[in-house]
């Protein structure tokens, strides 16, 4: 039997990934960073009826060295999901450090352990354009500009993670890598838990003035089948995937939820950008933001879609089974 490790195995799409893995059939491991969270990830996939009885844990830290070499040990494929979080740091230049050397002690330890491929989630950070980029589509081949005025040391973060690993694995010729870059993540989690986009649902149904910031969504189930789709596919190898399903600014998802949920007296208030401009100078949570006001692209996702056969979900089906999910379970 296949068998995957997937680390990071509390996050919002590893979660999804391990449940897609197992509803397939693969024998899955995952990495936790302490042992005590297995029986809560268990206890989460058995309220949503998946069989856990093909899935393991290991324990390993992105930050440290140690543990990678067991939780690698007898691994076909690796899909290396977790990242360090920023939370509100997204100026803290330690992050930098901090992805670069979990990368390493990943991809180290992959690479020893002969795993043959490793899917590593990458992010659109790394696959972003200046505001004055005027160029109206823009693809894999497109690699962020360290220099970008107007990265956050989060997303900078982001980019040489993923530089990192390339050489990594240009290092060597047995481990082959894929990577896949993410928009922002949404769509529904499991068993009532929560995952960081819900804060987007939680400010417009309560009516916080909304920014005019272009998110480029992909939903976490689609993106969850594309690191399987590309794990399995041959021609993924040494490959490149931008993975979203559509673009749309906070105010139009706040339109669109108003017409859907009327009880709800949603009333789509918009920040000005030059607020939103003024506000990150010293807010880290609008810095972020910031750098989504007033781009003018269009991020080309036919290449998953024709090569590895990905079918995501329409943008509104993402948005409402969000929205539905966060009411059901009164997270909203």
């Amino acid at each position: 039997m296949t068998r995957i490790l997937v680390t990071g195995g509390t996050g919002f799409l590893a979660g999804w990934i391990i449940r897609q893995a197992l509803e397939q059939g693969y024998e899955v491991r995952t990495t936790i960073r302490n042992a005590q969270k297995a029986e809560t990830i268990r206890e989460m996939f058995h309220q949503e009826g998946v069989d856990t009885q093909q899935l393991t844990f290991a324990v390993a830290d992105l930050t440290n060295p140690d543990g990678w070499d067991q939780a690698m040990d007898g691994v076909d494929y690796l899909i290396h999901a977790a990242s360090p979080l920023s939370g509100h740091r997204h100026s803290d230049p330690e992050l930098i450090n901090i992805a670069k050397e979990g990368v390493i002690n990943v991809l180290r330890a992959a690479i020893q352990a002969k795993v043959k491929k490793v899917v590593m989630t990458s992010s659109e950070a790394a696959n972003y354009p200046d505001k004055k980029d005027l160029r109206p589509n823009i693809d894999e081949t497109f690699w962020t500009d360290l220099n970008n005025r107007w990265l956050t040391n989060y997303q900078k973060s982001k980019i040489i993670a993923e530089q990192t690993a390339w050489q990594l694995i240009d290092q060597q010729n047995f481990t082959k890598l894929t990577t896949i870059l993410p928009g922002a993540i949404i769509g529904p989690f499991m068993a009532g838990r929560r995952s960081s986009t819900d804060q987007i649902f939680e400010m417009i149904f309560k009516n916080s003035p909304c920014p005019k910031a272009i998110y480029p969504i992909v939903d976490v189930r689609d993106l969850a089948q594309l690191h399987l789709l590309a794990m399995e596919n041959p021609q993924a190898d040494n490959q490149r995937f931008i993975a979203e399903s559509q673009e749309i600014t906070m105010p139009e998802i706040a339109q669109f939820l108003k017409v859907k949920y009327p009880e709800r007296k949603i009333k789509s208030i918009t920040i000005p950008n030059f607020l939103v401009s003024f506000l990150a100078t010293f807010q880290d949570q609008m810095k972020i933001i910031n750098t989504m006001v007033g781009l003018k692209y269009h991020r080309d996702h036919t290449k998953a879609i024709k090569l590895l056969q990905w079918s995501p979900h329409p943008l509104k089906t993402t948005l409402l089974d969000t929205a539905n999910y966060l009411i059901d379970y009164q997270i909203i």
